[in-house]
């Protein structure tokens, strides 16, 4: 029996006027930085050194802390939450007052987290997310653990009513434990090249952005020499100095393991009768419970490397529209053997039961196409560089036709009365998504004219969460699946969540 009492009203912890007041200076701080750098150029560009003790400077950052501050308590005071009849009530506001209900069984996940502050201080904050927001919610900022994991349980518990009679029984235990081994080397084998475009992007973005601002500030006379290069230039520097590319190559690689590393620290999986428990973090720390009736699509996703590794991705889909907590059911480096358990437990027989169907060489085709398109553009470009530059198209070209003919070998579907395979990938990913047929939504068939004309279709399949496509297929088949997926979807009286 738990030691709280959720259904009368009560306050969250007294350290929450801490973690609203710096919410609140942190946003302050975020939307005005670029006020500060131009007030710092301006001083630069008069020459005169800013003084922060002068009572014009003081006097205001005093009277926004006082009034933030202010708020935080006002904030505090007016929150209060509790449980009644299986409705979370909560009511809150200043000025506009607030109460909101939540039905517990609408419920789709209940997120204990902790950022650096509120590790700082020791409480956590609980974040209760439902089916169709784009944010989250309801966020309770400061509990401590004990109670925050108590209400948690109390709201999760219509969930796993409804996950009663699976046919799997696991003893609540931790399942998997990310060693530091396995977050480095998922590090290691992480796609570097989209790290890379997005350090490339962002140096270039920067460079004009000062530049411009240089300009506006007429500080071309302290700092004009450091942007002489028009931007073509800058991007043949980029492009062609060895040094530049090795070193963001490095930064890149740096990246995308110290990425890795933060989100996925102390990663650990308890295997339940209803779901997973998942834990993880470093900066911010997270805990969720994922019930099996909540599950809308799982993807298992690898690459060449991490398969050498043994390792491979599960990441599950829910039905939310707050595309940034969809990482939060990321679990990274399961070996082949969990990656089956795990399926065994959320989709029980699918394995032996996956039958593989090609879609159509069209898909090929289509790819070779497509890519043979850029390669066109791109030479436009480099007609007018030099010659050289065009035997860049030897790799270009071998990489696009290998390519395509591996994500014609890679891709099939597989459909019968429970469950929906579709797989896919390139030359170096390899992705496999599943879907329960209880949990398709609508269906429809894609036509391009490309595709007419071959007598080809694509089936769009949806679900709460995000759409499954089987691509290129045969038009009667594509219409016989159709046809049998909305059968089952009116005829079967099962629930999707």
């Amino acid at each position: 029996m738990s030691a709280h009492n959720f259904e009368i009203p009560s306050r969250q912890s007294a350290k929450g006027i801490i973690v609203i007041f710096g919410v609140s200076i942190f946003k302050i701080f975020k939307a005005m930085i670029i006020i500060f750098a131009a007030l710092v150029l301006k001083f630069l560009q008069s020459d005169k050194s800013p003084d922060f003790t002068s009572l014009k400077v003081v006097l205001p950052v005093l009277g926004i802390i006082v009034v933030f501050l202010l708020l935080a308590v006002f904030r505090y005071l007016n929150f209060k939450f509790y449980v009644k009849d299986d409705y979370f009530f909560l009511r809150k506001g200043i000025f506009n007052k607030e109460e909101i209900s939540v039905s517990t069984s609408k419920i789709q996940n209940v997120y204990i987290k902790q950022n650096v502050l509120q590790q700082l201080i020791n409480v956590v904050s609980l974040s209760i997310e439902t089916a169709g927001d784009d944010k989250t919610e309801i966020e309770i900022s400061a509990l401590s653990r004990p109670k925050a994991e108590a209400l948690k349980s109390i709201l999760m518990l219509s969930s796993r009513a409804n996950d009663v009679g699976k046919n799997v029984q696991v003893e609540e235990v931790i399942y998997f434990k990310a060693s530091i081994k396995k977050l480095l080397l998922e590090g290691v084998s992480e796609n570097h090249f989209k790290s890379f475009a997005l350090i490339f992007a962002f140096i270039i973005s920067i460079y004009q952005d000062l530049k411009e601002f240089v300009n506006q500030l007429n500080l071309t006379s302290r700092f004009g020499s450091w942007f002489e290069l028009d931007g073509e230039s800058f991007m043949a520097l980029l492009l062609f100095n060895v040094t530049i590319v090795v070193a963001l190559l490095i930064s890149s690689f740096f990246l995308s393991m110290i990425r890795m590393f933060v989100q996925n620290f102390n990663l650990t999986v308890k295997r339940k009768t209803e779901g997973l428990e998942i834990s993880k973090g470093l900066l911010n720390k997270i805990n969720l419970s994922l019930s099996a009736s909540r599950i809308q699509n799982s993807t298992i996703s690898t690459n060449r490397l991490k398969r050498a590794f043994g390792l491979y991705k599960l990441a599950f889909t829910q039905a939310m529209a707050n595309k940034k907590q969809q990482i939060n059911f990321n679990i990274v480096g399961l070996g082949k053997l969990q990656i089956n358990e795990l399926l065994d437990q959320f989709y029980p027989d699918v394995q032996k039961r996956l039958l593989k169907n090609k879609p159509n060489k069209y898909l090929m085709h289509r790819l070779l196409f497509t890519s043979a398109l850029v390669v066109v553009l791109l030479n436009a470009g480099l007609y007018f560089g030099p010659k050289t530059l065009l035997f860049i198209n030897i790799p270009l070209v071998v990489y696009i036709i290998a390519n395509a003919l591996y994500a014609y070998k890679k891709a099939y579907y597989h459909l019968d009365d429970d469950y929906i395979v579709v797989g896919g990938g390139k030359l170096i990913d390899t992705s496999t998504d599943f879907l329960e047929i209880k949990k398709v939504q609508a269906v429809t068939l894609n036509q391009s004219i490309f595709q007419k004309s071959r007598g080809l279709a694509s089936v769009v399949i949806f679900s709460a969460s995000k759409p499954l496509t089987i691509p290129h297929i045969e038009l009667s088949m594509a219409f016989n699946i159709k046809n049998y997926l909305l059968f089952k979807v009116e005829s079967e009286n099962k629930d999707w969540m």
